[in-house]
């Protein structure tokens, strides 16, 4: 029993039982056949095991306590330059006179939630234009984690009194926003989170990446037949052909979540945030290995199998993928592009303000820092996308 296991085993349990009972065969790297279950099931049993999966159970994963950082957790510079470029175009695609309601999925702990609010009410409070405050907004914050929810409620509490914030988990939302109503869908570092399939070319055949459980109890990689008639077909529509052990994600539930959420809603705008690219950028000759990668304790690495239901899994997002899916159910995409140029169009140089203060701490510097972090560095408002599609208007 590894240390993992021995650990952790009621997620270890649950895996193992999933790989024994599931019907599925793998072939392991001495040509073996074991008893396996695609890399996705894996993945899933991992971030949303009802009871043991990392996005179900435990503390907040967001911030300094948690596994990494959103732009939220950044200063207020991208909650406050969203809020106001949503607001403009929520005018130009709904009219006023009518609240929009506003789901931020996967909202976490609600900051993001809390800085859209802030500057929506500003700007119904502080604006001259009787148009302008004839719009207004309500939100709701989808999430899965308890933990994230109870620090939601907190972090929302004085909208919540006002009926205007709501916080529930995903089993919930359908009864509260009706489908005719305006919405706008914000899923910020949400398509990331779901779990992906993982094919390779191996000996000149595509097979697609398995996880088996080895004699003392580890889970080790292993190669199936792809098991989603989906995944040949997506290859097809995309042109993509694999270099000998070239590995890719694809992430058919992700596509597949963002589809039916539009299929909900008559009118609606769905402004989706995460790191990712085009497909030919993710498949690329340099792209051998794929992207996938675990976050813990503010780390990053490559092995899946250390901290099962411990450690975040997540790979970078097909915007190509994203897009031809929406664009299919009726969508039409209105603006994409890296985060730094959606923030220096939604005018976040604007809030850069002159100074002379010394102290790293005024409101100021801190401002006109977290912007800076936020624009430049690690090249990560590069890496960061912003795709936005709208459903018709009337």
């Amino acid at each position: 029993m590894d240390m993992a296991q021995a650990r952790y085993p009621s997620l270890h349990a649950a895996i193992a039982e999933s790989i024994a009972a599931g019907g599925k065969r793998g072939i392991g790297a001495d040509g073996a056949e074991l008893s396996a279950i695609p890399f996705h099931h894996y993945m899933s049993l991992c971030l949303y095991h009802p009871d043991f999966g990392y996005y179900r159970s435990g503390s907040s994963k967001v911030g300094r306590e948690g596994d990494f950082y959103t732009s939220a957790y950044i200063g207020d510079a991208m909650g406050d330059s969203l809020a106001r470029w949503l607001r403009e175009v929520a005018f130009a695609h709904f009219g006023t006179g009518e609240t929009v309601e506003v789901l931020d999925w996967g909202g976490g702990t609600g900051r993001l939630s809390r800085q859209l609010m802030d500057t929506w009410t500003s700007a119904e409070t502080d604006s001259s234009s009787v148009l302008e405050q004839s719009l207004s907004f309500s939100l709701t914050v989808i999430d899965g984690n308890p933990s994230h929810r109870s620090e939601a409620e907190r972090e929302l509490e004085s909208y919540i009194r006002e009926g205007r914030a709501r916080v529930m988990d995903e089993s919930e939302w359908q009864r509260f926003v009706p489908s005719d109503r305006p919405v706008i869908v914000v899923a910020n570092e949400l398509l990331d989170a779901f779990p992906v399939h993982r094919l390779v070319m191996k000996d000149g055949e595509l097979r697609e990446w398995a996880v088996a459980c080895a004699e003392d109890g580890r889970f080790i990689p292993c190669l199936m037949e792809p098991t989603d008639t989906r995944l040949i077909e997506w290859l097809r529509e995309e042109g993509v052909e694999l270099r000998e052990n070239q590995t890719i994600e694809i992430n058919l539930d992700g596509a597949d979540w963002a589809t039916a959420v539009a299929a909900r809603f008559k009118r609606a705008l769905f402004v989706f945030i995460d790191y990712g690219d085009e497909t030919t950028e993710l498949t690329g000759t340099h792209r051998m290995d794929g992207t996938l990668l675990c976050y813990r304790e503010h780390r990053a690495h490559n092995d899946p199998y250390a901290w099962p239901g411990q450690q975040d899994i997540t790979a970078h997002v097909n915007f190509s993928h994203i897009r031809r899916s929406m664009e299919r159910h009726g969508a039409k995409e209105i603006w994409y592009g890296t985060q730094k140029r959606f923030l220096v169009e939604a005018g976040i140089m604007e809030r850069l303000i002159a100074h002379n203060y010394s102290d790293p701490f005024h409101p100021i510097v801190r401002r006109n820092r977290a912007i800076r972090q936020l624009l430049l560095s690690d090249g990560m408002s590069e890496l960061f996308k912003v795709q936005i599609f709208a459903t018709p208007s009337k």
